[in-house]
């Protein structure tokens, strides 16, 4: 056996409290495999930590802002023109491109913005099409890909009976993922081998709130969906453990997410007006909104509002009809809260405008130190200092701000500085900053040496793992993983 045949199994959200919540109470036969007799390190995903920053990011070595990437969009229609665009940008400096170019042989299935798929020095099966409504593709073509369920996110559960129709299609398509990998590396050999299953970031976004037993739709469900989370990771073990059981005499297995999962914030704050000092007029129109939100969360009915929005969104009748505002007035805030930051708990901001003559560090400093005794931040840093980088990163933000854990930003003017967080009623899961990098073999001894792997630290170690040294590529992120 090579000592760097390596199969790569992408796990979108993998959680590392799931995993060893598995481990620990003795029902894991994939995972425990990496405890006992391989090497499981956490690995941080990028600010934000959100798919379609963290996986090209994990694909190539480069940070998001090398590709001029920005959190999910919330528009289906401008996901889609965005994902075009990335895919163009991704050909040619992914880690799989780069070892085809140095004559190894490469499977890959699923990637995101791998749709539709690139020439490789063997076959790569495309990712999600972001409603292209295209049927799988393989290049060079294979006829029986289209029999695969493949690259999608599927639909939003939103009415009662929905939930139970994205679960079973959440398992239709890790089965499929894993059956059909299954199948192309037993009919021929390839040096590596990478495919990915986005279902869990859906399950764990949706069904979070009845793993924990506090949904209003429980009333409706009682504890029939109580475990779903919890079960998909048991049938994720499973699959693993048998591709490991099928494959581990020849090939080392890497299991890796690109960001955690956890509870999305209770609490929204009005940073914009915390950090520039700005009073709040009473409004009863906003008040009375208000009230209706509250009446819409605890009632349940917030899922069917959101189910109609969703409509309007897909037709592309919401683009139209609202027009998403694109910052404070800088005219009258000097420190401004960027809304391309989606993820709420994760903000980041810059400094528009400086009326008292201070320095922008000193601004910088004042915002952190307010931040940190209000005790409303668990970190505050430069995204240079995030990313470990000796150079300030080209990038909008100045500050990187990780709030307490409740808490979220609110990216709107009203009348509060502090409302619930009514929207996590309808999606209750968020994203977390740290998941899992893992490998396992019986054939081969490996080395993490960092406690910590970071997204950018993948692709360069992927190469290493392979033997391949080469100066060709400028990586953001070193090799962190050797061979013994």
């Amino acid at each position: 056996m090579k000592r760097g045949k390596l199969i790569i199994i992408g796990i979108d959200s993998l959680e590392p409290s799931f995993v060893n919540k598995l481990i620990e109470h003795g029902v894991s036969r994939g995972f425990a495999q990496f405890r006992e007799a391989g090497i499981i390190r956490h690995l941080k995903s990028t600010f934000p930590p959100d798919t379609l920053l963290a996986w090209p990011t994990i694909y190539t070595g480069l940070l998001p802002y090398r590709f001029g990437l920005k959190p999910e969009p919330e528009d289906i229609h401008t996901l889609r023109e965005e994902s075009i665009k990335i895919r163009q940008k991704l050909v040619g400096k992914t880690f799989w491109d780069i070892l085809s170019r140095k004559g190894k042989k490469v499977l890959v299935i699923n990637p995101i913005f791998g749709y539709p798929p690139w020439k490789v020095n063997g076959f790569m099966v495309s990712g999600p099409c972001f409603g292209l409504r295209g049927k799988p593709l393989s290049q060079p073509p294979l006829e029986y890909i289209s029999k695969y369920r493949l690259g999608t996110y599927g639909k939003t559960p939103l009415l009662p009976h929905e939930y139970k129709l994205v679960w079973n299609e959440a398992l239709e398509q890790l089965i499929s993922v894993f059956e059909l990998t299954y199948k192309m590396v037993s009919e021929d050999v390839y040096d590596i081998v990478f495919f990915a299953d986005y279902t869990l970031d859906r399950i764990q976004h949706y069904y979070w709130d009845f793993e924990v037993g506090n949904s209003a739709s429980r009333y409706i469900w009682g504890d029939e969906l109580r475990n779903t989370i919890t079960n998909y990771y048991r049938l994720l073990d499973s699959m693993i453990n048998w591709l490991i059981k099928k494959m581990g005499d020849e090939y080392t297995f890497i299991v890796l997410g690109d960001h955690g999962h956890k509870e999305r914030p209770h609490t929204l704050i009005a940073l914009d007006d915390i950090l520039n000092g700005t009073r709040k007029t009473f409004s009863f129109k906003d008040v009375t909104k208000h009230i209706l939100y509250m009446f819409l969360y605890y009632s349940g009915l917030g899922n069917i509002s959101y189910y109609f929005v969703k409509k309007l969104q897909e037709k592309n009748l919401l683009g139209r009809l609202i027009k998403k505002k694109t910052g404070s007035n800088s005219n009258e805030r000097m420190i401004e809260t960027l809304w391309e930051f989606g993820l709420k708990e994760y903000v980041g901001i810059k400094v528009r405008g400086n009326k008292d003559n201070y320095s922008k560090n000193e601004i910088l400093s004042k915002v952190s130190r307010i931040l940190i005794e209000k005790g409303l931040a668990e970190f505050v840093s430069s995204p240079s200092q995030y990313y470990e980088l000796p150079e300030p990163v080209n990038v909008d933000a100045d500050l990187y701000i990780k709030l307490m854990d409740g808490l979220g930003n609110m990216q709107s003017e009203g009348s509060f500085k502090y409302i619930p967080n009514y929207t996590r009623g309808i999606i209750p899961g968020g994203h977390a900053m740290y998941s899992l990098f893992m490998i396992y073999s019986t054939r081969a001894s490996y080395k993490v040496f960092t406690p910590i792997v970071r997204v950018q630290d993948v692709a360069p170690s992927i190469l290493s793992i392979m033997d391949i040294r080469t100066d060709e590529e400028h990586f953001d992120g070193i090799r962190v993983v050797e061979n013994v």
